[in-house]
């Protein structure tokens, strides 16, 4: 497990699918 991390999504609503999406797409990696 790793001990840093770069982002933290908390919730799975509309939000934060949203969130997700936009920083996958904007390139991060292991969403």
């Amino acid at each position: 497990m790793e001990k840093h991390t770069k982002v933290v999504i908390i919730g799975g609503g509309v939000v934060g699918c949203s969130i997700l999406f936009h920083l996958a797409k904007f390139g991060l990696k292991d969403c």
